[in-house]
């Protein structure tokens, strides 16, 4: 399999030969490139997308660039507002922790680690399963609607279990236990 290009008025096409269906030949082309080196570059790009079955190159993008992409393409419209909201609130944290690995690099010991550490900057568990909720909702979305990746390494993100046991409030420490609380102090 080749790409042709030709010359259609002033601007070049691409052209690539895909498997025949119900014995008929088909191509797969574009038009439009103001140059044939355009259109070589274009239509090289396209084929090789074809016989990878699609695969995103994006992939290899950092996971604080992939967060943003994800926010603007798909939280924006899928989720509504406050929902949105909530989770760019909490990016920051989630970048300083996993947005210096590639996308596709992160392990869910990586993840687990992440977790761990947010457990001890953030105040509340409820706070911590939101930033769970961002980073399992977002590897997701990179599997099952950009196909950036083809395994979930935030499928087994656990919380830590130290951070459920106690609660402060005004200065007191109650621990909680079937129901009933005592005060510690």
């Amino acid at each position: 399999m080749r790409v042709n290009v030709q010359k259609r008025g002033k601007v070049y096409q691409y052209r690539f030969e895909i498997p025949k269906i119900n014995e008929k030949r088909k191509f797969i082309n574009k038009s439009g490139f103001k140059t044939r080196k355009e259109a070589e570059i274009a239509g090289q790009k396209a084929m090789d997308d074809y016989l990878n079955g699609g695969i995103n190159s994006n992939s290899n993008m950092l996971y604080a660039d992939y967060l943003d992409f994800w926010i603007k393409e798909y939280c924006e419209v899928e989720y509504k507002y406050t929902t949105t909201k909530r989770y760019k609130e909490s990016l920051g944290l989630i970048k300083t922790e996993l947005g210096i690995y590639k996308l596709r690099l992160i392990t869910p010991y990586m993840i687990n680690q992440a977790l761990l550490r947010l457990s001890q900057k953030v105040k509340t568990k409820a706070a911590l399963r939101n930033y769970q909720k961002v980073i399992k909702s977002s590897f997701n979305a990179a599997i099952n609607h950009f196909g950036f990746i083809e395994h979930d390494p935030a499928a087994s993100a656990n919380i830590s279990r130290i951070k459920a046991s106690t609660v402060k409030k005004r200065n007191k420490t109650y621990l909680f236990h079937r129901g009933n609380r005592k005060n510690i102090n």
